[in-house]
């Protein structure tokens, strides 16, 4: 693993070694964590639909303090507020702990907590990726990126697998003690990083510098148009896929969890094939709508398939795709903008994201009306015209752009 890593950053860059082992660390712990709700949520509540719940629990709070949290980014020492969000992380998993140990688990206590669980990560993901950016030289921007990305994907094969393990040895409550305490072993890798202020004082009124980048500059504005409506309409297939995995194929409970894990095992292997290639694209932009696009068409196809192997396929295709798509976004926005403004562009950046949970209940609300099936193409369909809007409008996401 350190082989790879080495290959793309300065020889001996102990820094950025330390950082990316402790994001791995952290990205390991939250699918651990998030496998183990969705486990409490289906198999204890009983109530599969909850999962839905609980992914737009997860995602929302980037639209509600996502500038906020990219403002503090900006304001205050990143390195600072990473070891301030472990800290936290370790009191939100021993709250679980005490929660299980003590109390018969509900649906509502477990959504509340999966939200503040939201809030942190919005948190530390604004300071992160800033801080980041700014660790290495800016020619190897694209690549520590690209391997953060890769340490995501990672995480999500890893982290599900992990917690079944530790399903057969452990009760929840202890799982969540044992994560706690782990956990705060992360701040020993990033004991002696440096600080990298900012030297620069960074009012409320800030946010408006944000928005005025956003507003001049028509590749962020671009990307971050595309990011929203890619997100809002082209991961339907992600979130209808228990739905089809139950209602459609009518899997058992091995299938159920084999066609849950292909996307992350197909991102997994996207990271691979495309980590040596991301250090060499230079039209970032095209390869971001092209990515967009594929994702579109992949849900359409995913929506119109009733075997359930080519099914699964169609899942792993797409999750080869996924690498593409966050890699590029996230290069793009970074390098275009001033190591001042990151952390504010991050908050933009999340309220991006943020659409994908709005984008999965409207898709659940009109499903009901018209049919999930057919919803699902009338997203995909609606996404594909308003990205091609906007590739035409913005025609600067079609330049070279330099890292």
């Amino acid at each position: 693993m350190l082989n790879i890593i080495n290959s793309f950053i300065p020889q001996n860059d102990k820094n950025y070694v330390r950082f990316w082992a402790s994001s791995f660390f952290i990205y390991t712990i939250r699918f651990l964590d998030f496998a183990i709700i969705a486990w409490l949520l289906t198999n204890v509540i009983e109530n599969p639909a909850s999962v839905g719940l609980l992914i737009f629990f997860k995602f929302i709070p980037m639209l509600f303090v996502g500038l906020f949290t990219g403002w503090l980014a900006d304001k205050y020492l990143r390195s600072r507020i990473i070891k301030i969000s472990i800290i936290l992380t370790s009191i939100y998993l021993l709250v679980w702990y005490l929660y299980l140990s003590y109390f018969s688990p509900t649906e509502n206590i477990i959504l509340l907590l999966v939200f503040v669980s939201g809030v942190i990560i919005s948190v530390d993901r604004a300071s992160r990726t800033s801080y980041l950016s700014n660790l290495v030289n800016k020619k190897y921007l694209r690549n520590v990126l690209a391997l953060d990305v890769f340490a995501t994907n990672l995480s999500w094969f890893l982290g599900p697998n992990i917690a079944s393990l530790l399903f057969e040895y452990l009760s929840y409550a202890n799982i969540y003690m044992l994560l706690a305490i782990i956990n705060l072993f992360n701040l020993l890798l990033l004991l002696k990083i440096p600080k990298l202020d900012l030297k620069k004082t960074v009012q409320l009124s800030g946010i408006t510098e944000g928005i005025k980048l956003v507003s001049k500059n028509k590749i962020i504005l671009g990307t971050l148009l595309i990011l929203g409506i890619g997100n809002f309409t082209a991961f339907t297939f992600e979130s209808m896929t228990p739905y089809f995995a139950k209602f459609i194929f009518n899997t058992s409970p091995k299938q159920f969890n084999f066609m849950l894990s292909l996307q992350g095992l197909g991102a997994l292997v996207g990271s691979l094939i495309f980590l040596p290639l991301v250090g060499r694209m230079n039209y970032q932009g095209i390869v971001f709508v092209l990515a967009t696009i594929m994702l579109l068409l992949g849900s359409i196809i995913f929506s119109t398939v009733d075997i359930f192997l080519l099914a699964c396929f169609v899942l792993f295709a797409l999750g080869i795709i996924m690498p593409l798509f966050t890699n590029m976004h996230t290069m793009i926005l970074m390098s275009q903008t001033p190591n001042e403004l990151r952390g504010r562009i991050q908050g933009f950046q999340q309220l991006g994201i943020s659409m994908f949970p709005i984008g999965s209940l409207t898709l659940g609300f009109i499903g009901n009306k018209i049919g999930i099936i057919d919803s699902m193409k009338v997203f995909s369909i609606t996404g594909l015209i308003l990205v091609f809007c906007v590739w035409i409008i913005f025609r600067s996401l079609n330049n070279r752009i330099k890292p």
